[in-house]
């Protein structure tokens, strides 16, 4: 899951979504990161882990990963990650009441607010995000496109994630099956581990 499906499923409490938001940026143990930041933050970090821990081990995903070319495949994760936010986006109202332009409106309030919390790699993203409307930009194929062509400039070696969109095209409904079968299965995990105090926090 990318961005917009980690701040969906980081919890009530903004500190919490803003957590699962900055969690790529962050490394180390809870414990170390609760001092440098609040546990909502925290808390947010540690459900961002298990999301991806989740995500990383279900089936539905690695047969989304297996879809692709073998010359892709090294980087299916890294493109699944990416569609699957498309996916939320484009069927949003299938999974909440809230306006999706309103949630992404006040996503990007809470980073403008809370600079002090950003890590410092994100203080260069934000910007951009904010200024290009990342999250809002998920909605459509041709962007989904646009983010590959960014991200395969961004690493700093060779890779074939310039052109997925192509394969992602032609594997559209495939994909959005393993979407709609997973992501309901995603929110339930992640509805059981809020029940619980994953660290220094009970959401409430």
């Amino acid at each position: 899951m990318n961005y917009l499906a980690h701040l969906f499923l980081g919890g009530n409490e903004p500190l919490e979504r803003l957590g699962g938001l900055i969690a790529d940026f962050t490394r180390g143990r809870l414990q170390t990161l609760a001092k440098q930041y609040p546990a909502e933050v925290v808390q947010g970090i540690a459900v961002h882990r298990q999301v991806d821990s989740f995500t990383d081990l279900h089936d539905q995903v690695s047969r989304s990963k297996a879809r692709f070319s073998p010359s892709r495949r090294r980087y299916a994760g890294i493109i699944v990650d990416v569609l699957y936010d498309h996916y939320l986006s484009r069927n949003w109202n299938r999974y909440t009441d809230i306006s999706r332009d309103e949630f992404i409106e006040e996503a990007y309030q809470l980073l403008r607010d809370n600079q002090r919390y950003l890590p410092a790699r994100m203080h260069r993203v934000v910007p951009i995000m904010i200024e290009q409307d990342w999250l809002g930009s998920y909605q459509t194929i041709e962007e989904i496109g646009t983010v590959y062509e960014r991200m395969s400039r961004r690493l700093r070696h060779p890779n074939t994630l310039a052109g997925a969109i192509e394969e992602v095209v032609a594997l559209y409904p495939e994909l959005e099956k393993d979407f709609e079968y997973f992501f309901p299965e995603l929110l339930a995990h992640v509805n059981r581990i809020k029940d619980l105090q994953i660290f220094g926090h009970r959401p409430t």
